[in-house]
């Protein structure tokens, strides 16, 4: 979920990249020779601050790459390791990204 760090708000045109790790190296890599790899296309969030997926239990991450209209991108814009077990699939996993 992407907010407002000030009021928690959901914020609408943040867009995000979700990233699976398959190359056995802990964090995202996004490129060079053996990078991660990227689930679908961007997603935009919407009124409700939201980006979602549905994905195969593993390990994500998701990258912000361009932040709503009158906001900057986080000085960290990746988020995770998120980990999708058969103990949790169900639920689903979540972040909020301020």
């Amino acid at each position: 979920m992407k907010t407002d760090a000030n009021t928690a708000a959901p914020l609408a045109g943040g867009v995000f990249d979700l990233w699976e790790e398959t190359n056995g190296v802990p964090g995202l890599q996004t490129s060079g020779v053996n990078p991660d790899t990227q689930v679908g296309a961007a997603c935009t969030t919407g009124a409700n601050g939201l980006c979602v997926r549905t994905v195969e239990v593993g390990t994500y991450y998701w990258r912000e790459t361009a932040a709503p209209p009158g906001y900057q991108l986080p000085a960290s814009p990746v988020f995770g390791p998120l980990v999708l077990t058969p103990a949790n699939a169900s639920a689903g996993v979540q972040v909020t990204a301020a």
